[in-house]
């Protein structure tokens, strides 16, 4: 999915979507709760890789 695609998913600007990706924002836990949800992907299972990938 790209940017633009997520941030309609997301009611969102696509900048908004870019500016986390690029690390320019944060997110807080609740918005990434709902991109989680949006792309279907278990926000446990996105902690448990991001953990992994941390090692």
């Amino acid at each position: 999915m790209n940017q633009t695609a997520l941030a309609q998913k997301l009611k969102r600007p696509q900048s908004f979507v870019s500016k986390y990706e690029s690390g320019e924002r944060r997110l807080d836990l609740v918005e990434l709760h709902q991109i989680c949800l949006t792309l279907k992907v278990p926000l446990s299972k996105f902690v448990e890789r991001f953990e992994k990938s941390l090692r």
